[in-house]
């Protein structure tokens, strides 16, 4: 799944509506493009302070551990919790 920024869309959408020609063809296109414009409005948006996530990952992850880990094994840990976040947000998309 790929994701992509809301406002370039929404901008994309609203350039597309100005440059629809004046006929009859060009204002259903205007009425469609208004049509997904309302859509994509009532998609939620989640704003990810994806460096603070990191960061509190790490205090608890590799400083909060009593158990000793090698940098490779801390590294791999974090490299599949990251994955498995993305994966688990693609799904719920």
């Amino acid at each position: 799944m790929k994701l992509i920024d809301k406002d370039a869309l929404v901008a994309e959408i609203n350039r597309r509506i100005i440059d629809a020609p004046e006929n009859n063809i060009g204002h259903q296109r205007v009425w469609a493009y208004n049509d997904v414009k309302d859509i994509i409005n009532t998609l939620e948006v989640k704003e990810v302070d994806l460096e603070k996530y990191y960061y509190d990952f790490l205090q608890k992850e590799w400083f909060g551990r009593s158990c000793v880990r090698t940098i490779s094994e801390m590294m791999a840990f974090t490299a599949k919790h990251f994955f498995e976040l993305g994966m688990s947000v693609n799904n719920k998309a």
